[in-house]
């Protein structure tokens, strides 16, 4: 059950860091205006604004933030338990 536990743990914080590092770059690559010209045309000034990418790098930072939650909070319970 434990390795069970482990390999789910270690999928969740592979897509994480996956997903974090890939909103806080992605938003500020030259690729970003190819993905917002793919947007309907009133969605297109909505989504390259520098406000919007930020907000989208911030969520990307916030799943990092995740992964240090998941990766050290065991360790801070168990150390407050004892």
């Amino acid at each position: 059950m434990r390795i069970v536990r482990l390999f789910l743990l270690l999928i969740y914080v592979g897509y994480l860091v996956d997903v974090g590092l890939l909103m806080i770059i992605l938003p500020w690559n030259p690729l970003w205006a190819v993905i917002v010209s793919a947007l309907p045309p009133w969605a297109m000034p909505i989504f390259d604004a520098p406000a919007i990418r930020g907000a989208i790098s911030a969520f990307g930072v916030l799943h990092l933030a995740l992964v240090s939650l998941e990766l050290f909070a065991p360790r801070i319970r168990a150390r407050q338990a004892s």
